[in-house]
């Protein structure tokens, strides 16, 4: 499965410039991506999200809201089970078979770890949910907010989450995704308002609709990067004054290949932004590292 990963070839956008975005050139110099580890644990068969932490990374299933703490060999050492409060808004809920549908996971400038449960390819959701948990609490409660889209029902899996506070729902569509804006501070109960859409077929006119299909997101520590992937492409953004919303509604992002994997769901910078992580569901899971800067 490793030789898998490093065997996917390396391209990126020549230029951030949005006049040449859309077209690839392989860049030599940074590398060839690389497998950091691989998980193994048939517990975290469903990995839906991914952050690094010091000696290793911070992962979740899409399963309901248990996030794993992996050593850099991809080992479990820890298990929190978080516990949400009960529902501010009924429809906030999966309906069905899934009680949760966690599909990504960020980081915000206080060390709180935010858990998005947003899917919803199995249930008619109206409205989804973000957990915030303070990490360094002895407790595992949580903080939630229930959102409600404007206009309908969504099936979403990728949060991206700016400095200043404000969290970006990313729909997933084959077609132009719906940007989706929750502003900070936010509510227990609050609205979603859309702040545009993302149209990928502007930066890869020739990528399978399955490349299109935006499965995580992930900004970079210092809030002027943002990153969208598919099952096998990564997207990105800059974003100067940290005005994510508006950049990834207007810009053409640079295309970026990423590893082979079964189903590529979870994403990450590194804390120096020069390096996309990624992991996918299905056991073995190759934790990849993509160099995206010299």
């Amino acid at each position: 499965m490793a030789a898998a990963v490093v065997a996917g070839v390396f391209t990126i956008a020549s230029a951030e410039a949005p006049a040449r975005a859309s077209g690839r050139t392989t860049v030599r110099e940074l590398g060839r991506p690389v497998t950091r580890c691989v998980v193994g644990d048939r517990r975290l068969g469903q990995i839906s999200g991914l952050v690094e932490r010091p000696g290793g990374f911070m992962v979740v299933n899409d399963t309901g809201p248990v996030v794993w703490r992996l050593d850099a060999g991809c080992r479990p050492i820890r298990r929190a089970v978080l516990r949400p409060p009960a529902a501010h808004d009924a429809t906030a809920s999966p309906r069905g078979g899934k009680r949760f549908d966690t599909e990504d996971i960020a980081l915000d400038r206080h060390d709180n770890l935010w858990i998005a449960d947003i899917g919803g390819n199995t249930s008619h959701r109206t409205a989804v949910s973000l957990f915030r948990w303070h990490m360094g609490a002895a407790t595992t409660a949580v903080t939630r907010f229930d959102l409600r889209y404007p206009d309908g029902a969504h099936d979403a899996e990728a949060l991206l989450l700016a400095r200043s506070g404000q969290a970006l729902i990313v729909t997933k569509s084959s077609g132009p995704a719906g940007v989706y804006v929750a502003d900070a501070p936010l509510r227990p109960a609050g609205r979603l308002r859309l702040a545009g859409h993302v149209d990928l077929r502007r930066a890869c006119p020739d990528c399978r609709a399955r490349s299109r299909l935006i499965t995580g997101g992930a900004v970079s520590k210092d809030g002027t990067r943002a990153v969208l992937r598919t099952y096998d492409r990564a997207f990105e953004w800059y974003a100067p004054r940290g005005d994510l919303a508006r950049v990834v509604t207007t810009r053409v992002p640079r295309h970026i290949d990423l590893p082979e994997s079964r189903q590529g769901e979870a994403i990450a910078y590194t804390a120096d932004a020069r390096t996309l992580l990624t992991a996918t569901e299905r056991i073995p899971a190759p934790i990849g590292a993509v160099p995206i800067r010299g």
